[in-house]
């Protein structure tokens, strides 16, 4: 019985940060899309929307252009969950706390507890990683959807064949590091290409000892918010 709960906590878990990843992208792809009067396509369905939002009578709205939410994205999704371009903090916690739990489990077998008192101290460990998990969280969903919104402004500038400039707006503040207080003083106001920005966060990242994930994630608890410069 304990073995299953174990299982069923860390897989419940783990299908939970699926569909949260799932849902920042999705919300980052839209709000750009939004941002920049464009609509979307949704091919199978991909953004859960009614029928009536997508249908081919209401996706232009006078010179608003369309995209296409399609397999690219799936396979963006995928590849987040996959922790190919995250932190890979959330498999960390999954792991850690199911380390945890099968040593509550293990302690409980050598003493002989009886259920009740191995179920309340299991649900100990599951309450000390509260604080853990919401940081994890915002930083990952923050990451995600801003992932979900280049996807959006690269769909966007092909139909254009234009490039635009990016910046990163950074949340100022007590807690914000040395390495975004730099970055946040070094982006012009202007913006800069992606490929320059992301070289930027590469050079500002090594020299503080953080290295770049995906296009815009230097460390865990990050607040920053990639967007296009008008």
């Amino acid at each position: 019985m304990l073995p299953m709960l174990m299982i069923n906590v860390t897989k419940d878990l783990k299908l939970l940060v699926e569909e949260e990843m799932r849902d920042a992208y999705v919300h980052g792809f839209k709000s750009a899309a939004e941002e920049n009067k464009t609509n979307i396509i949704s091919k199978n369905g991909g953004l859960n929307e009614s029928t009536s939002d997508f249908d081919a009578q209401s996706l232009y709205k006078g010179e608003r252009l369309a995209i296409d939410f399609d397999q690219e994205d799936e396979d963006a999704i995928r590849a987040l969950n996959s922790g190919k371009v995250q932190t890979n903090i959330y498999s960390e916690l999954n792991y850690e706390l199911s380390t945890k739990l099968n040593q509550q489990v293990n302690n409980a077998i050598v003493e002989g507890r009886s259920i009740p008192n191995t179920v309340s101290e299991m649900q100990k460990v599951l309450n000390t990683e509260t604080y853990k998990l919401t940081r994890i969280a915002r930083t990952e969903i923050i990451n995600v959807t801003n992932e979900g919104r280049l996807a959006s402004y690269k769909k966007i500038e092909r139909l254009r064949k234009k490039p635009f400039k990016y910046t990163l707006v950074v949340a100022s503040g007590l807690r914000t590091c040395d390495a975004h207080r730099e970055l946040d003083r070094r982006i012009p106001a202007a913006g800069l290409p992606m490929d320059d920005l992301i070289q930027l966060q590469q050079s500002v990242g090594a020299s503080h000892g953080l290295a770049l994930r995906g296009n815009s994630l230097l460390h865990p608890n990050q607040r920053t918010v990639l967007m296009r410069v008008p």
